[in-house]
């Protein structure tokens, strides 16, 4: 049997050459790259989805486990990107942008160009700028040499008003369904513009024909009008429905005694109801049968109480009219008006100021400003006094009108 033999040096060399092969191997890897993760929960809510349309635009997104947006190191940058069929157009400005990574941050300044466009912002732990690349329609924000860092796996929320009268964005002209992408990346030669070797996601985007549906429909015009008398004690007109005629008795009336509605009198309140949905409102008027001569005696006309404007009805003084003791309404305002408007007149009370009343020309006694109203009340007392003289006969009279306008 034969035995090979090899000398030293050549098995020195078959040893050496094996090392190098290891080596080789084992280097031979290249540069390490940070792995590429998915950014998670994004959307884009728009404001409006139809073609040709500009539109607000609210982007939600969370960076991935791990993963900050800070300026440490090499300075990261966020890029929001628009198909080409969208639309970056006009002068853009910070007051169109928020920008929210777990805290506000300010918007610093914006730059805008036709392709890769650099933004120079100022130092402050909230600033950020605003890159737009108006050809591509990307959007990149760049924090500032001394930003303050986001949490790692932040959620990132950025707004762009394209909706405003100098930058838009508008969608589409055509229907379609298409894609934006968000991406972040740690430094401005990885933020190409196709995204390589970054942390990335991709929403669904679609853009219709019409994102808006016309509703139409009419409402009748409507008014409800009512008078009721109420009891001398309830001077807010809460009794139930009266029935028609409706009549006040004011009673015996003496030089040392007015009369005025209210439980002290015993003499009832005239109560007016009054709901629509005119949308210029309504108005309520007032009339009387025997215009400034007030109440009339039935048997003999030439007798009379005279009514006169805004004076207080005082025993002994001969003066008769209405004034509004209180108004409500459920909604809107039910405004008492002219000389009758309340502001010295009560129930009970013996010296409320009155208006006089027009046989000819309706005065306004009710307002509803102009405005619909639903549950409008008024509660008006009568009011009478007499002089020294005044003829004694039991048929004085007066009859009072109330009417209702609404303007549609």
């Amino acid at each position: 049997m034969k035995i090979l033999k090899f000398k030293s040096s050549v098995l020195s060399k078959v040893a050496s050459s094996i090392t190098m092969v290891a080596l080789i191997l084992v280097t031979s890897g290249g540069p390490q790259i940070a792995e590429a993760l998915a950014i998670t929960s994004s959307k884009d809510t728009a404001t409006r989805l139809q073609i040709s349309t500009t539109a607000h635009h609210t982007i939600v997104f969370t960076l991935p486990t791990g993963i900050d947006f800070d300026s440490a190191g090499n300075t990261d940058f966020l890029r929001v990107d628009f198909p080409g069929t969208f639309t970056a157009g006009g002068t853009w400005s910070f007051e169109y942008f928020t920008f929210d990574d777990g805290a506000a941050r300010t918007i610093n300044a914006v730059e805008q160009g036709a392709g890769d466009v650099d933004c120079t912002v100022a130092a402050g732990v909230n600033n950020v700028c605003i890159s737009v690349d108006t050809t591509n329609n990307i959007f990149t924000i760049k924090p500032s040499a001394t930003y303050t860092a986001s949490a790692t796996g932040a959620t990132v929320t950025f707004t762009i008003d394209g909706t405003t009268a100098d930058g838009t964005l508008t969608n589409p002209s055509s229907v379609a369904a298409t894609n934006i992408d968000f991406q972040h990346c740690d430094n401005v030669a990885a933020c190409d513009s196709a995204f390589a070797s970054t942390h990335s996601s991709q929403i669904a985007y679609a853009i219709i024909d019409d994102d808006t549906v016309a509703i139409t429909a009419t409402v009748g015009s409507s008014i409800t009008f009512d008078l009721d008398t109420a009891g001398s004690n309830d001077s807010t007109c809460d009794t139930d429905e009266t029935a028609a005629p409706y009549a006040i008795a004011l009673g015996a009336i003496s030089t040392a005694d007015t009369r005025i509605s209210g439980a002290t009198d015993a003499v009832n309140l005239i109560c007016v109801d009054l709901d629509t949905n005119a949308g210029g409102g309504a108005v309520v008027t007032v009339s009387n049968a025997n215009g400034a001569s007030g109440l009339v005696s039935t048997s003999s006309p030439t007798n009379d109480i005279d009514t006169t404007d805004n004076t207080a009805v005082t025993a002994g003084t001969e003066n008769y009219g209405l004034c509004i003791v209180t108004t409500t309404a459920g909604t809107g305002t039910l405004d008492d008006e002219g000389g009758y408007d309340g502001d010295t007149c009560a129930a009970n009370s013996a010296t409320n100021v009155v208006q006089a009343m027009s046989a000819v020309t309706p005065e306004t006694i009710f307002d509803t400003n102009g405005a619909p109203i639903a549950g409008g009340r008024g509660t008006i007392a009568v009011n009478a006094s007499i002089a020294t003289g005044q003829a004694a006969l039991n048929d004085y009279t007066d009859a009072v009108t109330f009417i209702a306008t609404a303007t549609f």
